[in-house]
């Protein structure tokens, strides 16, 4: 007999309602799957997205040249043929034929040319264009430096691209499959009206194409039948949202309650993903511009107790950025984490020395911290455990301010907080992808930390091939964040969601976007 989640609508989301039986047996023949994210999508624009959720959710809506598929491998999507130059900084590649967009206009190499030129384009404030700083003149031209005829990107014909790149770079092939480079259709993105706001005028490329948004409810997408590969995409309609009516066939969003429930079932999937839950200290103004001060509220943290038994979850505590599911460059049969291992340690006896030390022994004197984070459930419990951790062990008095997603950012940037909750997902498999976010081009709206040596070791890390050197700079650079700590790890990300047994063919790369393209729902 097979399973259905009508006990997860109860547990996973206030607010679920079961649906009726003549309903099931219409979502049956609709091929329709109902999908429930842990929260709406921020952005739905691919070249200037810098959010998980938006691009999950992109990652179905759109193809780059290349993707990764369900063993984690970069795989060709758009590309029929890559070459690259023996130096390694030139790649011309060459796309597959009769290649389209959702409303069956030719999706040609000047669409990635124009896509990409809007990402670096300085006027468009793009914060994922760091992302392309490995293209010839990426980063001069999105500083004003040099004019856009001077960016490595060429189309030598309607079907073929050639990017020239400062350095040779190992992971090139796999930013080529972020939504950073995804392509955008010109003539809808100028258009009159904001283009990702109507499914009239939303424009993709994948599997799916947009039949209606509308902003906290629900998103429908359908299949595209202008998709390169159409005939291979079963289900008719996917359904996106954190709050739905109806049942639930795939569920990332989940309750303590859900996850003790079906623990140890087969429904129950866990994946490594790249990234890391962190929270940001606001290192421009005091208490909190005192690394002393930050590496003390870290090493007073009890981790396990809040991954067992806030979060009841199984995810890695952090001591570093690089997540485990990153190997390492030159022992490349172990991760990175084994290798380098942690940079520190929880350790109360030593935070509260560390506290005396910046002039606030047993927090006497110390100033009321702000603490900001959103307002979904887990963020305030784990922030409460904090909370209390940081009053019991070090004396400090903290409060705590949540806001609506959308205003959450908005407080953070304008540095309205003395702690902050953050992430983030990495988009390639590479220790990279963790910490050029820390550069000080890129961490001026966050935790306003620069270190110089950082940057440089990182620039240097852009400019080699050498993976012993690479590697070396790597440990370096993250023993330097983790000893000035402006941002606090809590936790390495892992993908825990619940497929119902009829659902086949979803799964979650190392990025953690669930993928729906191959999925089809199994016939009783």
């Amino acid at each position: 007999m097979v399973k259905k989640f009508r006990f997860l609508i109860m547990v996973v989301i206030l607010g679920f309602f079961m649906g009726c039986g003549g309903k099931e047996e219409k979502k049956e023949k609709a091929k329709k799957l109902i999908y429930s994210m842990s929260a709406e999508p921020e952005s739905l624009d691919p070249t200037t997205n810098i959010y998980a959720r938006g691009s999950l959710v992109m990652q179905n809506l759109f193809r780059g040249l290349f993707k990764i598929n369900s063993k984690n491998e970069t795989v060709p999507a758009l590309a029929e043929n890559l070459e690259i130059s023996e130096d390694g900084k030139v790649y011309v590649i060459k796309l597959k034929n009769n290649i389209k967009w959702s409303d069956g206009s030719p999706l040609t190499a000047e669409d990635f040319a124009y896509s990409w030129k809007r990402v670096l384009n300085p006027e468009v404030g793009s914060r994922v264009a760091y992302e392309m700083y490995p293209i010839k003149n990426g980063e001069k031209y999105n500083k004003g430096e040099v004019p856009v005829e001077e960016l490595g990107i060429q189309v030598v014909d309607p079907t073929t691209l050639k990017i020239t790149l400062e350095n040779p770079i190992p992971y090139f092939k796999q930013l080529l499959a972020t939504p950073t480079y995804f392509p955008v259709k010109k003539d809808v993105v100028e258009g009159k009206e904001p283009w990702t706001k109507d499914a009239k005028t939303y424009v993709s490329n994948g599997p799916f194409m947009v039949k209606e948004l509308k902003p906290k409810e629900k998103y429908i997408f359908i299949k595209n039948p202008n998709y390169l590969n159409a005939d291979d995409v079963k289900l008719d309609e996917l359904e996106m949202g954190a709050y739905m009516n109806g049942e639930i066939d795939v569920a990332e969003n989940l309750s303590n309650d859900a996850k003790k429930r079906y623990e140890n079932s087969s429904e129950m999937n866990k994946s490594e993903r790249i990234g890391m839950m962190y929270y940001d200290f606001n290192t421009s103004k005091a208490p909190f511009n005192n690394p002393l001060v930050r590496r003390a509220f870290s090493m007073a943290l009890d981790r396990k107790v809040i991954i067992e038994k806030i979060l009841q979850s199984t995810n890695p505590s952090a001591y570093g950025l690089v997540p485990p599911g990153i190997k390492h460059g030159v022992q490349q049969e172990k991760n990175y984490r084994e290798v380098v291992g942690d940079h520190f340690k929880e350790n109360v006896e030593e935070a509260k020395k560390l506290l005396a030390q910046a002039g606030y022994p047993g927090g006497k004197d110390f100033p009321k911290v702000k603490f900001i984070t959103t307002t979904s459930q887990t963020n305030k419990d784990i922030a409460q455990a904090m909370q209390n951790m940081w009053k019991k062990e070090l004396g400090v008095d903290v409060e705590i301010v949540t806001y609506e997603s959308k205003v959450y950012w908005g407080e953070m940037h304008a540095g309205n907080f003395d702690i902050g909750s953050d992430g983030w997902g990495g988009s390639y498999p590479d220790p990279m992808t963790m910490m050029d976010i820390f550069e000080t081009q890129n961490n001026v709206k966050n935790n306003r930390w620069s270190n110089l040596e950082y940057d440089r070791l990182l620039k240097e890390n852009r400019e080699t091939n050498n993976q012993t050197l690479r590697m070396e700079n790597f440990k370096k650079a993250e023993k330097i964040i983790m000893d000035e700590m402006p941002v606090m790890p809590l936790y390495f990300y892992q993908a825990q969601y619940l497929v119902n047994p009829r659902i086949k063919g979803v799964y979650k790369n190392i990025n953690g976007h669930t993928i729906f393209e191959e999925a089809y729902i199994e016939e009783k």
